[in-house]
């Protein structure tokens, strides 16, 4: 089994956080620096044929600052973790376990994600119910960091070249939406970076069969490690749900959610309400 976990960079500063470990790949000229890092993903998988029994993965120069992983750890937990499919390193354990799937969280912190998701997967005749779609720890990814077999890889660059193609050519409401500027930290980003952000997500809730090994943050943002124990319930009540489809875990769910959030996020009464069942 080959492991291919490449670390992209645009320039000097990116290039210094690299880790030696990961092959380094370089976004030449970052000519498209409006897609970020799918510009890079997207012509490696252009100008190359992947190899079945390999793994492959894109991450950030900010990959160990945001992780805390290094890829000595990285490469050891997939070697302790054989046979599996596909391999996440998602860092942000509160976000994934506060809300029911990876857009809602989208919803909450750029208002409207919802709406052109929902859009977008109609037009792929790909229909979801977000208020039911369920992330769990295992299948939540933030940052693309994720390592997978070509399986994954195809379904999801089938589905992002879609969104490339309305975002490039497509004169719509749904091309102004996805090109559309919001405020990230201290930057400018469009829309569509945070949508190809969550298709990881998107295609590991819908292939179930695929083989998904987990590496679950072991740090929690300070205001919330009261709740550390809550936090894996709320994790249990999701995956209680998809087993089941018993709305009552549902209903638990957002229950113990709304009283997580209230005591740990001084800002949750002012924030957007996501829609419960």
């Amino acid at each position: 089994m080959s492991i291919n976990i490449f670390q992209l960079y645009n320039d000097e500063a990116s290039k210094e956080l690299l880790d030696p470990g990961f092959l380094a790949f370089e976004i030449r000229g970052n000519p498209r620096p409006d897609w970020r890092e799918y510009w890079g993903i997207r012509g490696y998988f252009l100008e190359h044929v992947l190899e079945e029994d390999s793994h492959y993965g894109f991450f950030l120069p900010l990959f160990k600052t945001q992780t805390h992983l290094t890829a000595e750890k990285a490469f050891s937990f997939i070697e302790k973790n054989p046979g599996a499919d596909v391999y996440t390193f998602s860092p942000f354990v509160v976000d994934s376990a506060c809300y029911l799937n990876v857009f809602q969280q989208g919803e909450q912190s750029y208002c409207g994600m919802l709406a052109i998701m929902e859009e977008f997967f109609n037009r792929i005749d790909i229909p979801i119910d977000f208020k039911v779609l369920v992330n769990d720890f295992r299948t939540t990814v933030f940052c693309n960091y994720i390592v997978a077999k070509p399986a994954f890889w195809r379904t999801w660059f089938a589905i992002t070249e879609r969104i490339f193609d309305i975002a490039e050519h497509e004169k719509s409401s749904l091309n102004e939406r996805l090109n559309a500027v919001t405020k990230h930290g201290n930057s400018l980003m469009q829309i569509k970076v945070f949508v190809i952000e969550r298709i990881a997500s998107a295609v590991l809730a819908l292939t179930p069969d695929l083989k998904v090994a987990n590496y679950l943050m072991p740090l929690l943002p300070r205001l919330y490690y009261p709740c550390r124990d809550e936090l894996r319930m709320l994790n249990a009540l999701k995956i209680a749900y998809m087993t089941s489809q018993r709305e009552r875990y549902l209903r638990d769910y957002f229950s113990l959610r709304e009283d997580v959030l209230s005591r740990c996020d001084p800002d949750f009464r002012n924030k957007h309400r996501i829609d419960s069942i």
